[in-house]
């Protein structure tokens, strides 16, 4: 199963896609559309299928991404399970195999006869300086050593055939950094969709040359089907719904944005890089797929299903006792990191947060607890905070260190200059504490289960 649509019947089978038949613009409607569904107790769990979209043969799907559940879903797992299945993707990689023919390709459109006009390409956030391609993985190789990098950039429709491109400070980046001092272009590809295996995937934080399409067969539990594109040796997802060739151009400029970011503020206007279209290519029956950011919790959660399964293997190499890490939404993915270990030493909590801020320059906050606190439930976070942290032993400022350049806080809000202080939180009980002297008062735990098991008694059928 290694298709959006494959997913999407899942869902459906589920009771969780809803079809959208109203037609909708994809300029600001599509998206108010899909934020009221995020909004809305009754609908927040839904998938949306948009089927008629003004201007676009292609129907559009949005809020994929927004419901651990529904990703769980997707994947075949329990939502309890995401994380560990993630680290183990890391750690047993399945590599892609290559085919000849593939569903993506049925359809070929080659420069000059390509106009990105006819997606259904959105405009989201009310400020945003046009319509924005949200969802694409970006395929991009080492032009030294050849290796894959796949990572999900956004990119503005600037034209029929041309896109700008915000390229995160990662392994993307590198590789057109490499080419412009050579004066040639890098060449892309954008995919756009695809299961969420290969969302996720983009987000894991591997090392520089290591391939990430391996861990989506991992998350997928079979290898990924690639195909090569029609105007370059880069291979992609057969089972895309489309997929944008294209070149990176050197030393061409244009401006890009503002644009609503997973910080829920606006990235600022500013020069950036052009991709020069070579082809689109997809499906007969083709669908788009869009993602919202900005206040929106789906951009972020893509981050984190991608991001923390790469952390955890980071501080638990540093510290064997981690049991568990979480990058929550509020932060955008990104910035905090919530770290739960078994404490066997006083300064554990202060190595595993270095090892944090060593594996990912966008943390800026970590807090560490004990591994009685469930990090995935904000009030135990709050109780650790509360109740195990004495502010002038417990709390660790890392002064001017590297930030996110899109961080509102950041000293100098540009590329390459962006710096602030960072922060550990050891909200862990002392190592040598009295025993009992942090016991949690509650029932006791057999009552508790006596109940369970005579439930209908006190519930009835509840």
């Amino acid at each position: 199963m290694q298709d959006l649509r494959a997913v999407l019947d899942r869902l459906d089978a589920a009771g969780r896609l809803r079809r959208i038949a109203e037609p909708v613009s994809p300029i600001f409607d599509l998206a108010s559309v899909s934020r009221f569904a995020q909004l809305d107790d009754t609908l927040s769990h839904d998938v949306l299928l948009f089927e008629r979209v003004e201007g676009a043969e292609l129907p559009v799907v949005a809020n994929l991404m927004v419901r651990r559940e529904n990703v769980a879903l997707a994947l075949g797992i329990e939502p309890r399970d995401l994380l560990a299945h993630g680290v183990r993707a890391l750690e047993r990689p399945i590599p892609p195999v290559r085919v000849e023919r593939a569903p993506c390709q049925e359809i070929v459109e080659r420069a000059p006869d390509v106009d990105l006009r006819t997606l259904p390409i959105c405009q989201n956030s009310e400020l945003d300086g046009g319509r924005y391609i949200t969802a694409g993985v970006h395929i991009t190789r080492n032009p030294e050593t050849g290796a894959r990098n796949i990572g999900l950039q956004r990119n503005e429709v600037h034209d029929a055939d041309t896109l700008g491109i915000w390229m995160a400070p990662t392994h993307m980046r590198r590789h057109y950094e490499i080419v412009e001092a050579q004066n040639r272009p890098l060449p892309v590809a954008i995919v756009i969709g695809v299961h969420p295996a290969v969302l996720i995937a983009s987000q894991f934080r591997t090392a520089f040359d290591e391939d990430e399409l391996p861990a989506a067969g991992g998350l997928l539990g079979e290898p990924i089907e690639t195909v090569r594109c029609v105007t370059c040796d880069l291979e992609v997802p057969a089972h895309a719904e489309i997929v944008i060739e294209g070149e990176v151009l050197p030393g061409e400029r244009h401006p890009e944005g503002p644009f609503g970011e997973f910080t829920r503020q606006y990235g600022i206007e500013r020069p950036l890089p052009v991709v020069k279209v070579r082809a689109i290519t997809r499906r007969r029956d083709a669908m788009y797929q869009n993602v919202l950011s900005g206040k929106s919790p789906e951009h972020p959660m893509i981050g984190a299903l991608g991001r923390e399964p790469s952390l955890f293997r980071a501080v638990h190499a540093a510290l064997p006792t981690v049991t568990a890490v979480h990058m929550p939404l509020g932060s955008g993915a990104n910035m905090h990191a919530w770290i739960s270990i078994k404490k066997t030493s006083e300064g554990d909590a202060q190595k595993v947060g270095f090892a944090a801020f060593a594996h990912q320059d966008l943390i800026k906050h970590v807090i560490v607890v004990d591994d009685d606190i469930d990090i995935f439930d904000p009030f135990e976070m709050d109780y650790a905070l509360a109740t195990r942290v004495h502010a002038a032993r417990d709390i660790f400022v890392v002064p001017r260190v590297r930030a996110v350049v899109l961080d509102p806080a950041a000293e100098e809000y540009a590329v390459g200059k962006g710096t602030v202080d960072k922060m550990i939180i050891d909200a862990t009980k002392p190592h040598l504490a009295p025993p009992g002297s942090f016991t949690m008062a509650d029932v006791p735990a057999a009552a508790l289960a006596r109940v369970a098991a005579h439930r209908a008694r006190f519930f009835g059928g509840a």
